[in-house]
């Protein structure tokens, strides 16, 4: 792994403990996702798990579960005891041609450089008709950050990654784009709900600290708030491809 996969992969470690009380729009997209799994038994991968997704209502024979953060995998270990943890990256996948009868990937591939790298490597691995389910975050997302003052992470737009992924020779291929807004009581869980599950955030001029910085923040966010909440907004790509 190279510096800045492992730099995320210490983030993510970091927040494996906490991960579950923060993972709103994680939850969200798992929805979506397994709502489009027909795929009944033989062998999933979950790729870039981080602590772990319940499959038991797909039966599948074995998951194999993936993830950059060994921290992340520790905390799998102890929920999906049966499943078979693997510390790689998506972009380098160690594992023979043609294993997996499913991917399933939720908000995990936005974080790979190389996504047509990870295209590649799915069509390898994945069985002939066999079907890979993922999610990603893209461009625009997160606009609620910079009217905070803060800095988002520039991910890829809807456009490059729909392009990295048709570069495969995929027997079908849909991408979907769709808006997903989160609300919350109050800033803190705001940005607990990217801190709390690895996420980057790194504030500008200067940052968090301080009281005034904070109650200015608190301010700001206040200004945004709706009847449901103070918003966060996503700009989710959804992909379904078959081998």
């Amino acid at each position: 792994m190279n510096a800045e996969i492992m730099q995320v992969a210490a983030r993510f470690s970091r927040a494996a403990s906490i991960y579950g009380e923060h993972d709103t729009v994680q939850r969200m997209t798992a929805r979506m996702l397994l709502d489009g799994m027909a795929c009944q038994g033989g062998h999933w991968l979950d790729l870039g798990c981080g602590p772990g997704t319940a499959f038991s209502s797909f039966q599948p024979e074995r998951v194999t579960a993936l993830d950059i953060a060994p921290a992340m995998l520790k905390k799998l270990r102890i929920d999906f005891p049966t499943y078979s943890p693997i510390c790689a990256d998506a972009q380098n996948l160690p594992f023979k041609n043609r294993m997996f009868d499913a991917v399933y990937s939720n908000l995990a591939l936005q974080w790979c450089e190389d996504l047509g790298a990870v295209a590649r490597e799915l069509k390898r691995v994945l069985r002939t008709g066999a079907k890979a389910r993922l999610s990603l975050v893209a461009g625009n997302s997160l606009p609620q950050l910079s009217m905070l003052g803060l800095s988002r992470k520039k991910f890829a737009g809807v456009g490059e990654i729909s392009h990295q992924f048709s570069s495969v020779d995929w027997q079908t291929l849909h991408v979907e784009q769709q808006e997903l807004t989160c609300y919350f009581d109050d800033l803190r869980s705001l940005l607990y709900s990217l801190k709390g599950v690895g996420a980057s955030m790194i504030a500008t001029h200067r940052g968090l600290r301080g009281r005034q910085r904070w109650q200015q923040l608190q301010q700001t966010a206040e200004s945004l708030r709706t009847a449901r909440g103070i918003p966060l907004t996503y700009n989710i790509v959804l992909i379904t491809a078959c081998n």
